[in-house]
């Protein structure tokens, strides 16, 4: 009996995984426009630093978590804004 329920929290926390991964993946596929024009009017510096460092703040977490796939479309998207801000 117990057995089952940890098949269903895995199949749980797999979907969440996903979910949230496909989500990562696309604001940063959606964010690369703007790092591709260095000319858009994005303020970089301003914006793009707290939201670089949040998001490298819970790549571990994330990791840690046990969703490792959101973990690496999470430090994806950091890449993405750390590159807005250069």
């Amino acid at each position: 009996m117990e057995q089952d329920g940890d098949t269903t929290e895995a199949i749980h926390m797999s979907l969440v995984d996903v979910l949230i991964s496909i989500g990562s993946a696309g604001l940063a596929v959606f964010s690369l426009p703007t790092v591709l024009n260095k000319n858009s009017q994005v303020p970089r510096k301003t914006a793009s630093i707290p939201s670089a460092s949040i998001l490298t703040y819970f790549v571990p977490l994330f990791a840690i978590s046990g969703l490792d796939l959101t973990a690496i479309t999470i430090a994806g998207q950091a890449v993405v804004w750390w590159l807005i801000v250069a």
